[in-house]
């Protein structure tokens, strides 16, 4: 019995039964790789499971009041502006994935064009510049290191 039963905690016990049960039965190279990718991938979905819709809800907050900051500070970026009236009529507050994931499009559009309309150099190029590192560090944590997979 599981007493967890949370994604992420289903998705070990497969990759478990597959490392224990199925990988010992395998002989063959190639289906021996395909077992290790698969591992990788369910290892992955774990991560996201655990934090996707938390991220992507605090990162939408935080690209719309970069945004609004944009806007104050650049009135003429109608780019930014465009893309946050966009991304905050499209806040429901649902936390259904479906509709985390539509408003996360929208703020990333906010981002997108904020970094297309903020002068090089200033303050809020660097917190343009900081939401994409931000977003790339959520990226590996989610996608995890690059591992070439079945290669010794």
């Amino acid at each position: 019995m599981i007493t967890q039963p949370t994604t992420a905690r289903l998705i070990e016990v497969v990759r478990q039964e597959l490392r224990d049960r199925v990988a010992p039965a395998v002989g063959d190279p190639q289906t021996e790789a395909s077992l290790q990718m698969i591992d990788h991938i369910l290892s992955t979905i774990a991560v996201r499971t655990q934090h996707e819709i938390a991220w992507m809800v605090e990162e939408t907050a935080a690209l719309c009041r970069l945004g609004r900051e944009v806007v104050a500070a650049y009135p003429g970026a109608s780019g930014v502006a465009a893309a946050l009236a966009a991304a905050e009529a499209g806040a429901t507050g649902s936390l259904h994935y479906d509709e985390v994931a539509v408003r996360y499009s929208l703020a990333s559009d906010v981002l997108s064009c904020a970094y297309e309309q903020t002068p090089w150099g200033s303050a809020l190029r660097t917190a343009v510049e900081h939401a994409f590192d931000q977003r790339l560090r959520h990226e590996v944590d989610i996608m995890g290191e690059f591992q070439l997979v079945g290669r010794t």
